[in-house]
């Protein structure tokens, strides 16, 4: 395990495995939080609301054109399975680490 030394104001470098691996570069944000006594650093991304707000549209628009005919239901049932998905893949990498 690699060590990180704290200088001057209370700065780290990361080691240079952890930054690929995780692909974090010059200008990232970490989300930084307790756990016990451990310090556990998340990479974060901020987005500004209008790109969001743009951006959801756009899928939004996406998903309307490829889902006409389709009854709402079936949409909402592949959403949900889509979901359910994505939380037991980030479930089981959490377990993995």
């Amino acid at each position: 395990m690699p060590l990180v030394k704290v200088i001057r104001h209370g700065q780290i470098t990361l080691p240079v495995e952890l930054r690929e691996e995780l692909d974090i570069r010059e200008g990232d944000y970490l989300e930084a939080e307790l756990e016990g006594k451990a310090i556990v650093l998340r990479p974060k991304v901020l987005l500004d609301r209008e790109d969001a707000v743009k951006a959801l549209h756009k899928i939004m628009s996406e998903v309307q054109s490829r889902t006409k005919g389709v009854p709402p239901e079936i949409i909402e049932q592949e959403v949900a399975e889509a979901i359910r998905e994505v939380r037991k893949e980030k479930h089981h990498a959490k377990s993995r680490a």
